[in-house]
């Protein structure tokens, strides 16, 4: 008899390509890859699931969501709802997300303890009907439960790495990471390819490209993402980059990415064969731009905290603020007081030692 792994498992059961978007190093533009290729699949034509998987919740800021999410990450992670009714779906057709959850570092602990963890979410992420053509996972840094988790359910790994020393000695521990997730965890595991983010026509961007060459030739992605301060502007509005700027360089950039994860490594995409996404991207950002109003929005995976957190930080440097110009007050109050005093009493004997200094 088929037990249930059996049931989804079967070769007429459909399941997406689950791509984790993950780096061991932190701050190298792993959310800004998760959002802007997610986006860029469904600019494509394909449906996509982005789940935010990092208990900052970051990505989940990025999108308008047509209504408030009742369930995230974290009610899947506890098996209290099956994938499909995790599901919200954003302004963009055929984007949908799994939102985040702070809930997400309380877990992690918890999942410490328990027995085959590290495998829950490939099990929940198994859809009974209408799965998606893809599903992106914004992997949190660092390797711990939650990493692993995501890691044992991919099935291929997208590996952003930013110019600098640093950058690469993480690359080498994230590759070092997937072998061990290949030996035990998730054999099937492979590496969709790295890409190289924010890169400069400079000493260090050329330098870390040749490194890059000569090390994982094999390994990095055709494209590449160029230094773009649009990509600074849109992360301060909480916008996917793509949508901010529908025809800056790093949209095209963005598309030709999900092109390459669609159809391999083997040649780059022509402006032909990403003609119908970049004209999908323009209509996005004509129907949605107004809605992003605002410098600075709450995200709406755990908004409430973010909002807090944001007036908390504003009101302390507030406090600090007046706490230094307290101070200088103070000192200076102190400090012209002193003056007075020494010149009270020390004055005189001073003035005699001048004149004697100067004859008279």
């Amino acid at each position: 008899m088929l037990n249930d792994d059996d049931v989804f498992d079967a070769a007429e059961t459909r399941q997406p390509t689950i791509v984790a978007v993950y780096n061991q190093k932190g701050g190298v533009g792993k959310t800004t890859t998760a959002v802007n290729l997610a986006i860029s699949l469904a600019a494509l034509g394909k449906s996509v699931v982005l789940i935010d998987f990092d208990p900052q919740s970051s990505a989940s800021g990025n999108f308008l969501l047509k209504e408030k999410a009742k369930v995230g990450i974290n009610d899947l992670l506890n098996q209290e709802v099956f994938v499909e009714d995790a599901l919200t779906p954003t302004s963009f057709p055929g984007l949908s997300m799994i939102v985040g959850a702070r809930k997400l570092y309380s877990l992690e602990h918890a999942l410490d303890g328990r027995g085959g963890s590290q495998r829950g979410l490939r099990r929940a992420l198994r859809f009974s009907d209408n799965a998606p053509d893809y599903v992106v996972i914004d992997c949190p840094p660092a390797l711990g439960h939650l990493a692993a988790g995501a890691l044992a359910a991919s099935d291929r790994l997208v590996v952003p790495v930013f110019p600098g020393r640093y950058a690469l000695d993480g690359l080498r521990r994230t590759l070092s990471v997937v072998e061990h997730i290949q030996g035990g965890l998730n054999p099937g595991l492979s590496v969709a390819g790295v890409l190289m983010l924010s890169v400069a026509n400079d000493e260090v961007g050329r330098e870390t490209l040749k490194q890059l060459r000569a090390d994982y030739g094999d390994l990095l992605f055709r494209t590449a993402i160029p230094y773009d301060i649009d990509v600074v502007k849109a992360t301060y509005r909480r916008m996917p980059a793509i949508i901010f700027s529908p025809d800056g360089r790093t949209t095209g950039r963005f598309l030709a990415l999900a092109w390459e994860i669609v159809h391999g490594r083997d040649r780059s995409p022509t402006d032909a064969d990403l003609a119908q996404a970049q004209a999908r991207v323009r209509e996005w950002n004509s129907a949605v731009a107004a809605d992003y109003s605002g410098s600075m929005r709450p995200s709406q995976g755990g908004g409430e905290a973010d909002a807090t957190e944001e007036r908390g930080g504003s009101a302390a440097m507030g406090t600090r603020r007046e706490r230094r110009s307290g101070g200088a007050l103070v000192a200076g109050l102190i400090g012209l007081l002193a003056g007075l005093v020494i010149g009270t009493f020390a004055g005189p004997a001073l003035l005699e030692s001048v004149r004697g200094l100067l004859g008279g």
